[in-house]
């Protein structure tokens, strides 16, 4: 696979140009078995500016822990998290797999993630044996620009004349998963999202499961600040000043399979942003059309309003009535 010319002719070097980048992506969700359903992180990465390690990073790599103690044909359905503390990235992390209940349609695991015996993170997790259902339906994959119309999140940054942000492009340009937002011509700060991702390099010979794992990963990434969006923050007329986002919660819900180095959309809205929280939620849909995977996600999200007007802010669903009643 290769990038649209669109983003290659940035000045930023592609991953997929390093060797090393299939290794990179094992790393990231890599994991060493330190005793009986007991294992390691290898890898943490702590983004610039953030009070701990990537969140996507620890859901991915719970994930991979649960897996390793459930066999084959079960495959995950379902994952809840819970942030309890923010992870260092100076010290690996140890993930605790408890083998809660198997059945023969389901089973349940629960994952208990810890720093110097401090429990920082918890995840409940589901596998089911595939079956077929004759019950089906799904919310329509929106009309969208496709990701070889795009430019890369990188190339995107690196157009800022900022040195900061050169250096940010440079880290982006390292991540194992290529996003590519998806523009919008909103100017009332509406609280929806789209961007369009992959991981870097062939997964072809990995399992089904490292391709849930890597897209759990890649899943923490713009959902939360959708939450933000309303308050045009970055905006330089914008009333409105962030003070704290941290993420709370996380959870995904696996419909279908789907491969995580192929592009994938992910669509985003924010509901509700009251009480000192946000709240998130997001489907994700192959090229096909196909929603294989919905995520929800609750966040600290706290601010500063410099202005005068304290009114709550409020948005016409993105499915209007008149669409609705056409359905019905």
């Amino acid at each position: 696979m290769s990038d649209s010319s669109t983003s290659s002719s940035s000045n930023v070097l592609s991953p997929r140009d390093d060797p090393n980048t299939a290794p990179f992506n094992e790393r990231t969700l890599e994991l060493q078995e330190v005793g009986p359903d007991t294992y390691l992180s290898v890898d943490l990465w702590r983004p610039k500016g953030n009070r701990g390690v990537f969140g996507g990073q620890v859901i991915g790599q719970a994930l991979s822990a649960a897996a390793k103690t459930v066999e084959s044909p079960f495959r995950c359905n379902s994952l809840h998290c819970y942030f309890l503390a923010a992870g260092s990235n100076t010290e690996m992390i140890a993930y605790e797999v408890r083998r809660v209940r198997q059945g023969a349609s389901y089973c349940s695991r629960l994952v208990i993630a810890k720093q110097s015996g401090r429990v920082i993170f918890i995840a409940t997790v589901s596998f089911q044996r595939p079956e077929p259902s004759i019950l089906s339906h799904q919310y329509t994959m929106p009309d969208v620009p496709p990701p070889e119309e795009l430019v890369s999140r990188e190339a995107l940054i690196m157009r800022s004349e900022s040195e900061g942000d050169r250096f940010k492009a440079e880290e982006v340009s390292t991540l194992p998963v290529e996003t590519r937002p998806v523009p919008t011509k909103d100017k009332r700060g509406l609280p929806v999202n789209a961007i369009w991702l992959r991981s870097r390099g062939d997964m072809s010979e990995l399992g089904h499961c490292h391709h849930q794992s890597m897209l759990a990963y890649a899943s923490d990434f713009a959902l939360i600040s959708t939450a933000l969006r309303p308050f045009m923050m970055y905006s330089p007329g914008s009333q409105y000043r962030l003070s704290m986002l941290v993420s709370l919660d996380h959870t995904i819900w696996f419909h279908e399979p789907f491969r995580a180095d192929e592009w994938l959309l992910y669509v985003m809205e924010s509901p509700r942003t009251a009480s000192g929280r946000g709240l998130a939620i997001g489907r994700i849909y192959n090229r096909q059309g196909v929603l294989v995977a919905s995520t929800a996600q609750e966040g600290v999200a706290r601010g500063i309003n410099k202005g005068s007007d304290h009114s709550t802010l409020e948005f016409v669903h993105s499915v209007s009535k008149k669409q609705q009643d056409a359905k019905l």
